[in-house]
């Protein structure tokens, strides 16, 4: 990530002020969890990257998944352990340059490091991908990279579901996140093999996002199927 956008979300953290935080979990998770699980190659493993301290991260491991998420701030990553009473070891990660923690039953563990220093190498054999506005939070100068990263975790058959707000241009900063990609330019980043299709709608917007991007019109969750 680079660094402005990087230190912006920090910010966010430092400021423990954060639109995008739902307390819940999220609604296309409860509905439509099993493709993030159905895999025909992997065994329940789940990456959710720029994870936050989501709820979804305990809620999925509750249902016998692993999840592994990263986050840039340590904050976060710590706040997420305490808040869900989740016990837990951290550690340094080299490979990352960041510090891995982990709960001390292994089913959760979160990277907190830099997203654009993870990759294969690190983990692997993810049955599913969770994006949660992981995409979005990137900048659109960034977001080529970011696919190509993503794309060296995927294979045929793994689930995949993406966050993407529905933006009036006319209204807010175009240079403020969340931002947008459209369709044509995510078909084209996957490459010809990644078929995109919508999923569902969110029903329950988060007033604080609207305050935070009143450009946002609503959000709408996609499926990546891959072949």
């Amino acid at each position: 990530m680079d660094d402005k956008t990087m230190q912006g979300w920090l910010g966010f953290w430092e400021k423990k002020t954060l639109p995008w935080h739902n307390d819940d979990v999220h609604e296309a998770i409860e509905k439509h969890h099993e493709i993030l699980m159905t895999s025909p190659t992997a065994k329940n493993k789940i990456f959710i990257p720029l994870c936050g301290k989501t709820v979804d991260i305990k809620w999925l491991a509750d249902r016998g998944n692993e999840v592994v998420g990263l986050e840039a701030s340590e904050i976060a990553v710590k706040d997420f352990f305490t808040e869900q009473n989740i016990e837990y070891t951290s550690e340094d990660a080299p490979a990352v340059k960041g510090k891995l923690y982990r709960s001390t039953d292994n089913k959760i563990k979160v990277y907190c490091c830099d997203l654009f220093l993870f990759s294969a190498e690190i983990e692997s054999g993810f049955s599913g991908i969770w994006d949660r506005g992981s995409l979005v939070a990137i900048s659109p100068a960034n977001q080529k990279r970011y696919i190509e990263l993503i794309k060296t975790l995927i294979h045929p058959g793994i689930g995949y579901l993406l966050e993407m707000p529905d933006r009036d241009p006319s209204k807010g900063d175009p240079n403020k996140g969340p931002f947008c990609i459209s369709f044509g330019n995510l078909q084209e980043g996957f490459g010809p093999d990644c078929s995109v299709t919508k999923l569902c709608a969110v029903e329950k917007l988060l007033p604080k996002m609207i305050q935070h991007a009143p450009s946002i019109k609503g959000i709408n969750v996609l499926r990546l199927t891959f072949r």
